[in-house]
């Protein structure tokens, strides 16, 4: 039987595009949750990658020697940051429905392949419409307050879950955090997770605050 994995993204952050190609590619049992990264940072009371120049600056570097290496187009959409609200709720499964996949693929490429402004409805629109998906429905789901109400959801129930950044990977009650712990989610899948679970607890034991 297929592991269930809940993949937590947000199409404001780079590092969520790089590893929905990954997700793409697979047949894993997965759940697509859309969060707010601005509304869990801001739960923790930090700073975003962006809002830190060094970093930010490191981070394109990072994205732009992995996708390179990995053959992955890689642009950066037209406004960033953008507000990504509207393409969050677009990705929720209460409102795509049987075309949730569809829709956030044709929301990522658009804008971490393509440079559109992703944070536009008109953009969003149009994206939607070229992959023949039946936009005015979609819209008005979206619109709708349940749609904000399921995002808000999505939000609380992943800080339940101590998520605190994206992209984020939870199987059973552990979280793989960054396109660079696909590889670990890999070998804890295959039941080769190379984690110390005694020393993990005795680091925590020696340092809790």
């Amino acid at each position: 039987m297929k592991r269930k994995i809940n993949f937590y993204f947000d199409f404001l952050s780079p590092y969520s595009y790089v590893a929905w190609t990954w997700v793409r590619a697979h047949d894993y049992d997965f759940t697509y949750t859309p969060v707010s990264i601005p509304s869990i940072i801001s739960h923790y009371g930090t700073l975003g990658p962006a809002q830190i120049k060094p970093k930010r600056n490191y981070l394109f570097k990072d994205l732009l020697r992995y996708t390179k290496m990995n053959n992955i187009p890689f642009t950066s959409p037209k406004n960033l940051p953008f507000n990504s609200l509207y393409a969050l709720r677009l990705a929720l499964a209460e409102v795509a429905g049987e075309s949730q996949k569809e829709v956030i693929d044709a929301i990522f490429r658009a804008g971490w392949e393509h440079g559109l402004d992703i944070g536009s409805d008109d953009v969003l629109r149009e994206i939607l419409a070229q992959k023949g998906l039946s936009v005015d429905e979609l819209f008005a789901k979206m619109e709708a307050r349940e749609a904000r109400i399921h995002l808000k959801n999505n939000i609380s129930k992943a800080l339940e879950q101590d998520l605190f950044g994206v992209p984020s990977f939870l199987v059973d009650e552990e979280i793989f955090w960054g396109n660079d712990s696909i590889k670990y989610l890999e070998m804890y899948l295959a039941g080769s997770d190379p984690l110390d679970h005694e020393k993990y607890q005795t680091f925590l034991s020696k340092h809790e605050f």
